[in-house]
């Protein structure tokens, strides 16, 4: 490797995915030593949001949202209980919120967008608008509250065009439920966020600024929309940059190119001509720590260690440093290096050395640093132990949270529907799977195993259609079909949803995988190879709503795996669904018999014995009256032994599905392959239902 690069003599480039300080500053000086060019690439990059807060506020910043604060939350399409920004976090924060208090209240969510992912299954009201729209519902919200006394600085003239009327005219709404949602959400704190990767299109950058001059108007910066301490881990490198790369190989310019924690051969189009110039650079290197489609054409490849055998750092928050620490001893049967260990190797070997020895070495010269800023009146070693242990350490952070105003935008906005490519008929939404992400995940049996929150799907990819549009093609459920777009088709099983537009379909990212591992290989198809590689102004970004398809079945029927038995209860009291106006949000109005619990004409609270004929038994629901009359089978022991059991709060579950793998992994139950599960044979012990039903 050091001879190739001595011999590229300069013209090296490095294509990484998002790192740590300690990692970057590595890698920036082994390029600065050997001469080089470095890229960061990620398949889902936040570019839009981290543009659009530069553009309206000034600060080059992906914000944080505190959802727990909030009682009003309204979603422009982001899925950010799945894969938007920081899922888990925002999950936590959310659950709190939703989930009904002691006074019998909730925090109201609306979900705006062409289809419901998870987190819009999740709402509980769901304004279905055209993909792209986003922009014109934000701002007329914005343009209400600002008729009331908000403030839109700026953007007031913008605010006079996008009126409620404007944006139903658009969308299709009625601008009184415009003016509804705006007037709940000025009234009590509030958030609004997105439209996330499925509203990657050409104005996703406008779209994320309409909401931002939303949350503005509301005086929400400061309170749930923080700028100052904003998640500065999250991947936001805009694809132009890549694309900038890919004709640097095309041109011949690029003597060595090494590729680390990526896989662009398969996360981008197939338009984008990533594999023709990758394959035509004289040496190529790839760090991948298991099989992919790039490594696959790599002239060398050096695996590169697990993150769980690996030392690094990582800065969530600014001020905020966490320290990645190896659990494990390296796997010896794989011969791994990390790939700092490589570089400073490689660096030595050239006569350029870096100063430390391995990656280990370096993190730590790093923290003596952040140790000299910290003011710890411990000693280097002593403090380096407390951090090891604590995992993090919190080195000038920012003291409090500042409200920012609007500023005027320094690029051009267009906050109309952005064209869509090609005279077809359905709008295509490429959207990441929250099993499989872009596909790194997709070589892992319990994750292809893992019932897709959404369709109770496993294993195979599929395209969501709406029954209506479905039935008008003389189609239904598992029928196999050819979408095709100006740049490629795929062919893939029908799934009927109702929970996407008429005019629109939907495909998961995830799947179509060819070099990974058994588990991923000739699993599902690649949607992305239905789309341009086209790029959104300011930002960079690749757009993922960009084409539109045709949809033809082939004639042929495909048994799905699924877990699914119904889409509905059949009036069975197994998952009660009440009024949000039963839980005290009216209280002006006569809700009896909306389906409160206790109520006459609700569902009331019931067990459903799992013995003895699964004959539903009333109760209160306090831990000492189980065993529930008639279901006392089995060696319950003394009744004034404390007894085991695990209690699921239904109001604060969100249906991410950890707890499924969870209890796979604990008890170590077998996966079957899809084969089995789509004959019955899935061995899961928690399955998490999914309902359709109407409370209105």
């Amino acid at each position: 490797l050091a001879s190739r690069i001595q011999g590229a003599a300069g013209n090296v480039l490095l294509v990484t995915g998002s790192l740590g300080p300690t990692e970057s500053d590595l890698f920036t000086r082994f390029l600065a030593a050997v001469g080089g060019r470095h890229v960061e690439y990620d398949g889902l990059s936040e570019a839009p949001l981290r543009e659009a807060t530069r553009v309206a506020f000034g600060r080059d910043v992906v914000p944080n949202y505190d959802f727990a604060s909030a009682r009003t939350v309204v979603s422009f399409g982001a899925d950010f209980l799945e894969t938007w920004v920081s899922p888990v976090e925002y999950g936590r924060g959310f659950a709190r919120s939703s989930g009904v208090d002691e006074e019998g209240e909730k925090a109201k969510f609306v979900f705006v967008g062409p289809r419901l992912s998870l987190t819009g299954q999740n709402a509980d009201e769901w304004l279905p608008i055209p993909a792209g729209a986003e922009a014109s519902v934000a701002l007329a919200m914005a343009s209400h509250i600002a008729g009331q006394g908000g403030n839109a600085g700026p953007y007031a003239s913008v605010l006079a065009e996008h009126t409620p009327e404007a944006a139903a005219r658009e969308t299709g709404l009625d601008a009184d439920k415009i003016r509804e949602i705006a007037d709940a959400f000025a009234a009590s704190p509030s958030v609004a966020v997105g439209p996330g990767f499925a509203g990657h299109h050409q104005g996703a950058t406008a779209a994320n600024v309409a909401v931002h001059i939303l949350n503005a108007v509301a005086g929400n910066i400061g309170s749930t929309v923080h700028l100052d301490s904003s998640v500065s881990s999250a991947a936001a490198r805009p694809f132009s940059e890549m694309q900038s790369a890919i004709r640097n190989m095309e041109g011949g310019s690029v003597g060595v190119v090494m590729v680390r924690g990526v896989n662009p051969a398969h996360t981008l189009p197939a338009a984008s001509g990533f594999r023709e110039a990758f394959s035509g650079v004289p040496f190529k290197v790839s760090f991948a720590s298991e099989p992919d489609e790039t490594s696959a054409m790599a002239d060398l490849i050096l695996p590169d260690r697990h993150f769980l055998e690996s030392w690094g750092d990582s800065s969530p928050r600014p001020g905020v440093f966490a320290v990645q620490q190896p659990v494990m001893q390296p796997v010896p049967h794989f011969d791994t290096r990390q790939a700092g260990d490589v570089l400073l190797n490689v660096a030595a070997a050239m006569g350029n050395p870096l100063g430390a020895e391995s990656t280990y070495e370096h993190v730590r010269s790093r923290w003596t640093e952040l140790h000299g800023r910290s003011g710890s009146g411990l000693g280097f070693e002593a403090w380096w132990k407390t951090a090891l242990k604590a995992g993090a350490v919190t080195v000038g952070a920012p003291a409090s949270q500042e409200a920012v105003a609007l500023r005027a935008p320094d690029v051009a906005l267009a906050f109309n529907r952005p064209e869509i490519t090609g005279d077809k008929e359905f709008t295509l939404l490429v959207h990441p799977s929250s099993r499989l992400a872009d596909g790194r995940h997709a070589n892992r049996p319990w994750m292809q195993e893992l019932p897709d929150p959404v369709s109770k799907l496993a294993w195979h990819s599929w395209v969501e259609m709406h029954p209506d549009a479905a039935e008008a093609h003389g189609l239904r459920r598992g029928d196999m079909v050819t979408v095709a777009s100006d740049f490629g088709e795929v062919t893939l099983p029908l799934f009927t949803y109702p929970g996407i537009r008429q005019d629109t379909v939907a495909i998961a990212m995830g799947g179509g995988r060819s070099d990974s591992g058994r588990y991923a290989n000739g699993y599902g198809v690649n949607p992305l190879d239905l789309l341009p590689a086209a790029v959104e102004q300011p930002s960079g970004a690749l757009t993922l709503v960009a084409t539109g398809v045709d949809v033809a079945g082939t004639g042929e029927r495909y048994r799905m795996a699924t877990i699914e038995g119904a889409d509905t209860q059949h009036d069975r009291n197994i998952a009660p669904a009440i009024a949000l106006s039963a839980l005290g949000h009216s209280e002006e109005e006569d809700h009896s018999g909306e389906g409160g619990y206790g109520e006459e004409g609700g569902h009331g609270l019931e067990e459903m014995n799992l013995m003895g004929g699964f004959v539903p038994v009333e109760t209160d629901g306090y831990a000492e009256d189980f065993p529930l009359p008639g279901s006392q089978y089995g060696d319950y022991g003394d009744p004034d032994t404390p007894r085991w059991a695990m209690a699921i709060d239904l109001d604060k579950c969100t249906g991410c599905s950890a707890c499924v793998v969870a209890c796979q992994s604990e008890n170590n139950v077998a996966f079957v392959g899809e084969q089995q599960v789509a004959m019955g044979r899935d061995l899961a012990w928690i399955r998490i239902e999914r309902y359709y039903e109407h409370v209105d």
